[in-house]
């Protein structure tokens, strides 16, 4: 039986299913120039109405269109509010887990909508990164793309900070568990 008060001692590198004997190397973001694009886009957005307030104010006065102003401008910022929420929430949802043992890709679909894909280091076959854009370049952040032995599909790791430090973390690491797994034998399964 799980104990109820151990989200009180869980850290940002505890996650449902993490083995005892499992180190976690790194837990990825995307990068937080995306959520900061994102959000001025938002700012934006949320001062159209003001704008347009200003500017066409006489006119419902005139026309005795302010209360139906006013009641569009609500609708329209619960609906700002809710997108707000929605991309923020997804971005904090969406996680990529390396550790000593296996990579995690967790993606967020939507609020009920959550899928959790995994890979054992050896199955890594071949890692490559794209850094794209003249922000993408100049705040080092991109895509990873790890090949899996077999007919899975790519692992992506969208927009993370330092894909190609990234990249050499997983080697390294798939290197370390292949130097101590030469047979592929877990030795902590009855630990």
């Amino acid at each position: 039986m799980p104990n109820p008060f151990s989200i009180f001692k869980d850290t940002k590198y505890s996650f449902e299913g993490k083995h005892n004997y499992e180190v976690v190397i790194v837990l990825l973001y995307r990068h937080w120039f995306v959520l900061f694009t994102r959000a001025i886009a938002f700012v934006l957005l949320a001062l159209l109405p003001l704008v347009i307030n200003i500017f066409a104010h006489s006119w419902f006065a005139a026309y005795n269109l302010t209360d139906l102003f006013r009641l569009l401008l609500i609708i329209y910022y619960l609906i700002w509010w809710y997108s707000f929420f929605y991309t923020v929430t997804m971005y904090l949802l969406d996680t990529w887990v390396i550790t000593d043992h296996r990579v995690i890709d967790s993606e967020q679909h939507g609020f009920f909508n959550r899928t959790v894909a995994e890979l054992n280091l050896k199955q890594i076959e071949d890692i490559s990164t794209r850094v794209e854009g003249f922000f993408n370049t100049l705040l080092n952040f991109g895509d990873l793309e790890i090949q899996t032995a077999g007919t899975e599909p790519k692992f992506v790791f969208k927009e993370i900070p330092n894909p190609v430090g990234i990249k050499d973390l997983i080697t390294q690491a798939h290197n370390r568990y292949m130097a101590s797994h030469p047979h592929d034998i877990e030795t902590h399964e009855n630990n």
